[in-house]
This record gives C-alpha cells, structure tokens and sequence, in this order.
C-alpha cells in the first residue's frame, strides 16, 4: 500500500487557512466600521506598553542653572579682585600724598637755591646698628653729609660712603655723635647713648642760657646750619663754665621713614 502523506500539501492547506481567516477578520473589521481593530490595537497596548518618553527639558534646564551659577561666581571673582586692585591703587595714592607732603614740607624748610636735597631709603640695618641707604658716590654723597627729617632736623649724619650704597649713623646710633653750635657761637659736642642724647658745651663764649636751638655747622665740616636738638622747654644751668643736658631720644627710626640727605650746589 502506496503512503500519499505529503508534508508540503499540508504547508498549502496552513497558508490557504490562514489568508482565509485574515480575509473573514478583515471583512468583519470592515463591516463593523473597524472596532475590532481598535480592540485589538487596545489589547496590545495593554499587554505590551508604549515606552515613555524620557522628557529631557529637565536635563537642559539643570545645565542652563549651572551656566548661570559658575558665570555668576566668576563675575564675583572678577569683582573682588578689581576691588583689591582698587584698594591698592588707593594705598599708593595715600603713600604718594604722604611722600609728596613730607618733601613739600622739607622744601619748605630748607633752602633749595643752596641744597640739593635727595630723598633715600634704608635697605637694612647693620650688626652695629647703622643702616646702609640707597645711593653713595654715584650721587656725590660725602662722609659728613646730613640726613634730616621732614622738619628739616638732623636725625643721622653719612659715615661710610661706597659706590651706590652709604651708611649713615643716626640717633639711634650708641656710637653717634656731631659738632653743634648755638646763636651766641657756643659750640656743643652732642652724643646718643641709644636712649638719651647727651649735649656737653666744649666752648662757651655766652653764659646766656635761652640758648633753644643747636644747629649743625659749616665750620664743622656740614653742609649749613640745620638744627639738631631744641632747648627751648629744657631748663639749663650752666656750671664752672660747662653746660651738660641730657634729653630723650623722641625720634624712631624704620624702614619705612622718610629720610633727606642734603648737599650743598
């Protein structure tokens, strides 16, 4: 007996079920003014959900905020630091003012028709506590020159006279000492004990003892007269032909002071 079993007779007859279960659906969804494919379609979102869509305006508006932040904070620091800026152009306008001040008062003072005055600065002070300035034979600095405050006072005399740099010895100076005369031609050998200056008469030629001011002297080797110490409110006594005072030391020398050294044109 012949087996007329053939596989590929049943794959037409599957097809041929199949178009004509699509055609019987599709004219019922026809007919029906298509619900069953609504229904369907329905069923299927149900069972198998659309995916979200992930809305990023979030995204960008969170990187927008932190644009604006870190603008924000580099305009603040942009800010500060033009303050800080400002703040010390206002500390060097007042340092200038003041410089301009203290020289206005110097010329003021002295007489520049006869002096040049040069204005200097420390740059350290010595293990036998001098101070070594700025300037020296490059500025025709000589040993003796005077080195005067703003009130035209004498505070230090040039010791030591190198190329650019001098050292001058001041009233702060233990080893300090200068040649003074008054306005009777009294003449004074006054020394610094670092404390107190001590003012001794090596010649007197007056007795009177309204004596104020101690100048310093051409005939001791110093440019002209600038006074070194005032008398004015000190009583004075004059014993066995010799005056001996002793007044504190009201003068504080820093890296900061204004000093003046005088020459003569």
């Amino acid at each position: 007996m012949i087996d007329n079993y053939n596989p590929n007779k049943r794959k037409y007859v599957y097809y041929f079920l199949a178009i004509l279960l699509s055609l019987t659906v599709l004219t019922i969804d026809v007919f029906s003014e298509k619900n069953l494919s609504r229904y369907l379609s329905e069923q299927l979102n149900a069972v198998f959900p659309e995916p979200e869509v992930i809305n990023n305006n979030f995204n960008f508006t969170s990187l927008s905020i932190f644009k604006t932040k870190s603008n924000l904070i580099n305009e603040n620091i942009r800010l500060k630091n033009e303050v800080i800026e400002l703040r010390k152009l206002k500390i060097e306008n007042e340092k200038l003012r003041e410089e301009n001040k203290s020289n206005n008062l110097v010329v003021k003072e002295v007489d520049t028709s006869t002096y040049n005055i040069l204005e200097s600065s420390i740059i350290f002070k010595t293990p036998s506590e001098e101070y070594l300035i700025s300037g020296g034979e490059n500025i025709n600095l000589k040993v003796k020159d005077l080195v005067i405050d703003e009130s035209s006072y004498v505070v230090g005399v040039v010791s030591n006279v190198r190329q650019n740099r001098s050292i001058i010895s001041t009233l702060e100076n233990a080893n300090f000492s200068i040649q003074g005369i008054d306005k009777y031609g009294n003449e004074y050998l006054i020394t610094s004990d670092s404390e107190s200056l001590l003012i001794n008469s090596v010649k007197l030629r007056s007795t009177n003892t309204d004596i104020k001011l101690i100048y310093t002297d051409v005939s001791f080797g110093h440019p002209g007269q600038f006074p070194i110490v005032d008398l004015s409110t000190i009583p004075i006594t004059i014993s066995n032909d010799k005056l001996r005072v002793q007044i504190p030391i009201d003068f504080s020398l820093s890296y900061f002071s204004n000093l003046y050294l005088v020459q003569t044109k």
